[in-house]
């Protein structure tokens, strides 16, 4: 039940990404790219409001300063109960880099990029990649020299983020990369009235179509793989956390290890069938993509997780042969 909040969200983020994707919702100015959210909205409102007045200026100039001083807020906030750390030093910059953001977000023609559209895209991208790296040198700070319960609760914590970035990887770049290749395919291959009527209707394109979300089913499917495995860690987690040697935390780390493994043998071989399928029919196909993917890290990640059932499998045999020796 104390998920439930967590997965709801969840739900909410797939819902708004697929919305997100569509192109009729990339609104000009106000709704451009993902990564620009919330910079590009707060840059439009406090734009908008800045020109209904005088005193709306005002407020427009007082709302830029506070939350462009946020991360300078935090700081004394760390500094005053002494918590302050190396990391913390990046916060007074962060607050320079949102000044810029912010600035440039109010005023996006001033913004000049050598490809055109892309400037909140990098405005956006840039303070999210500074935030990440703060985030984590201030966790590597925080759990260096933390108990195994503090460390337990960090990789929970990561973990739950991880799913977040899952779900926009499916329902946001995933569907917003088939929604763009259909629309190349569709536009490469339309042909006017007048040429219908000289060389006949346009070519078939349903095939292409659906080896297209074909290829979106079998790019998802590795990270919908990894959300239910992140699933059966965060209960392993739970689960260790209450006693490692249980039942329950030794039978959950091994369905998590078997998951993992068929979940790998899954992938590969839908992998495979969608690359001969597609040299079978490449004839019928007006968009061909072939991606060389060797899973190392999966097979890492599932040799890992094989490695730690075996070991909590012979400390729990250990543990019950010492208590019934004692």
């Amino acid at each position: 039940m104390r998920y439930k909040i967590f997965y709801t969200a969840l739900v909410l983020e797939a819902i708004f990404c697929m919305i997100f994707a569509l192109p009729q919702m990339q609104v000009s100015g106000m709704f451009t790219t993902i990564t620009a959210f919330p910079f590009e909205q707060i840059g439009w409102g406090l734009r908008r409001l800045s020109l209904s007045g005088r005193a709306g200026n005002a407020v427009a100039v007082a709302l830029y300063l506070l939350l462009s001083l946020l991360p300078c807020a935090v700081f004394f906030i760390l500094r005053s109960r002494k918590m302050l750390c190396r990391a913390d030093r990046l916060l007074p910059a962060m607050s320079a880099l949102l000044f810029f953001v912010n600035y440039y977000m109010v005023n996006p023609g001033l913004l000049q990029t050598g490809v055109a559209g892309s400037g909140k895209w990098m405005l956006g991208s840039t303070f999210y990649a500074v935030l990440c790296g703060y985030l984590a040198l201030r966790m590597l700070h925080m759990y260096t020299s933390a108990d195994v319960r503090k460390l337990q609760a960090a990789l929970k914590i990561l973990l739950l983020f991880t799913m977040t970035a899952f779900v926009f990887a499916i329902f946001g770049q995933g569907i917003g990369d088939l929604l763009s290749a259909v629309e190349a395919v569709r536009s490469g291959n339309s042909i006017s009235s007048v040429e219908a009527a000289v060389f006949g209707t346009a070519q078939e394109l349903t095939l292409t179509y659906a080896f297209l979300v074909f290829q979106f089913a079998v790019k998802a499917m590795p990270y919908s793989m990894d959300l239910v495995a992140v699933f059966f860690a965060v209960k392993m987690l739970d689960a260790l956390a209450q006693d490692r040697y249980s039942d329950a935390a030794v039978s959950t780390v091994g369905r998590l290890a078997d998951f993992c493994r068929s979940a790998l043998m899954v992938t590969i071989a839908v992998e495979m069938l969608f690359h001969v399928l597609q040299l079978l029919l490449h004839r019928y196909l007006y968009r061909v993509d072939i991606t060389i993917h060797f899973p190392v890290l999966s097979i890492v990640f599932v040799l890992a997780m094989l490695l730690a059932a075996r070991y909590l499998q012979e400390d729990q045999r250990m543990k019950q042969e010492h208590d019934l020796f004692i």
